[in-house]
């Protein structure tokens, strides 16, 4: 995975708000996962791992929860292999 993957990673918006995640959350996590990828932060895995993000009110949209996780863990991985 690249920084180039994180800056343009998309994801649906879920449903139903119990499986989303907050879009900023998400987003100001992804800067920090792709300003590490750069060099210029300092996340590991495990932070990557241990992240919560706020489910969305109801009747607000946000990220599909299941999309963004697997994404993550694929961001683990790759901040293990270095």
């Amino acid at each position: 995975m690249s920084p180039d993957d994180v800056r343009d990673v998309t994801f649906s918006l879920a449903l139903i708000s119990k499986n989303a995640y907050d879009e900023a959350e998400v987003d100001a996590f992804l800067d920090r996962i792709e300003a590490t990828l750069r060099g210029e932060d300092t996340l590991t895995a495990a932070d990557v791992r241990s992240v919560a993000f706020t489910h969305t009110g109801l009747g607000r949209r946000g990220y599909t929860k299941e999309e963004v996780d697997e994404f993550l863990t694929q961001a683990a991985v790759t901040l293990e292999s270095r």
